[in-house]
């Protein structure tokens, strides 16, 4: 569910911190435009707002529905497991939770909390069978924002061969301590590799839920991706990051640069 926010533009800024493996050749630079408006309202009177509660409970939102990204609101469990939301991977329950949002509006969403020492997150990873996924050889007790950072990866999406998308999420936590990233897999050398990708820098103003946007076209420079996914990524400074409401549409043609 939506609930007023402040809306900015994020800005392009690609981050290397938590890539493990090399891209096969040199990676393009992706372009875009930030973009955002802000949202909210009120009920005038008390017939409004029982028919606008109404309408919240019985009706989807109208920008989910056009998402191709199906579980970005974090509100469905996943059909073979309870624990783990639907079209996300499986979190650690420590450093990584799906869970209910600090205000109810929100409904659950994602938190990651980079506070967690490095030795805390192996140890949960051993715990939770995630080492697959996840693995540090030589864990230490600094908090794991300082080195590795935390991230999440939906299921795979397919990618549209001349379609520029648009990304819209909302954030809440340090200013600038997390992104999102949008990656694209094709074929390359008879295999199946990751070919693309950019980020979305995450903001925050005065602590209250912000609503990041802006406007990607995987195949511009890569047109052997074929599918993408989306992964939330919180890192330094050390803290507390909120990740709900997370949607790709299909656009047009992609926003010009203001």
């Amino acid at each position: 569910m939506r609930t007023a926010s402040i809306s900015i533009g994020a800005s392009w800024n690609y981050h290397r911190w938590i890539q493990r493996t090399p891209l096969p050749g040199p990676l393009p630079a992706a372009r875009g435009e930030g973009i955002g408006k802000s949202h909210g309202g009120g009920c005038k009177t008390r017939r409004i707002c029982v028919l606008l509660i109404l309408g919240l409970t019985t009706l989807r939102c109208p920008a989910q529905t056009t998402s191709v990204l199906p579980h970005g609101d974090f509100e469905q469990a996943d059909a073979q497991d309870k624990n783990k939301p639907a079209g996300w991977d499986r979190v650690d329950g420590l450093g990584v939770q799906w869970t209910n949002a600090p205000d109810a509006a929100h409904g659950k969403a994602i938190r990651m909390d980079t506070r967690v020492s490095e030795q805390a997150m192996q140890a949960q990873w051993v715990r939770t069978g995630l080492t697959n996924l996840w693995n540090i050889p030589k864990p230490e007790k600094n908090p794991i924002a300082e080195t590795y950072g935390l991230s999440l990866y939906s299921d795979p999406m397919p990618v549209k061969a001349g379609q520029a998308y648009r990304i819209t999420f909302d954030y809440k936590g340090p200013d600038g301590g997390a992104k999102v990233w949008v990656r694209g897999w094709g074929m390359f050398q008879g295999a199946k590799q990751r070919r693309w990708e950019t980020t979305v820098t995450c903001h925050c103003k005065g602590g209250a839920w912000t609503t990041c946007s802006q406007v990607f076209h995987p195949t511009q420079a890569r047109p052997e991706v074929t599918e993408m996914k989306v992964m939330l990524f919180a890192f330094y400074p050390a803290g507390v990051s909120w990740f709900d409401n997370i949607r790709i549409e299909p656009i047009a043609e992609p926003d010009k640069p203001k």
